[in-house]
């Protein structure tokens, strides 16, 4: 599995309510398999968890998360990563997120949706 430096920023990433974010993941899972994960502050201390594996000869997986956790433990969900599968579901602090990967491509979109439980 090849590694890459650290991320460009370690600083949650603000969404205003109603509007969509594009962002992307730069990787190339034909080396082996590709992680990546982010964080969106949904409001004040909730925060929005999103990993993703993207792997060449599995199927690529995804989980979800809703916390209000100061520190994000990744590797806490580089675990949840390995018994996850291409969808993800998630409600907790009066919100529910789902997140879809596609499950055998090399380059995948990746799909998530946060709505009010």
């Amino acid at each position: 599995m090849s590694k890459v430096g650290p991320a460009v920023s370690t600083e949650p990433l603000n969404v205003p309510a109603l509007q969509t974010r594009y962002f992307q993941h730069l990787a190339d899972s034909n080396v082996g398999s590709s992680e990546g994960g982010t964080v969106f502050v949904v409001k004040q201390d909730i925060k929005l968890v999103v990993v993703w594996r993207n792997m060449r000869d599995e199927s690529n997986k995804v989980y979800i998360d809703i916390t209000t956790d100061t520190n994000i433990n990744w590797n806490f969900y580089k675990t949840k990563l390995t018994t996850s599968s291409s969808h993800a579901e998630a409600t907790n602090l009066g919100y529910k997120a789902t997140v879809d990967i596609d499950p055998n491509s090399v380059t995948p979109n990746l799909t998530a949706k946060l709505e009010q439980a």
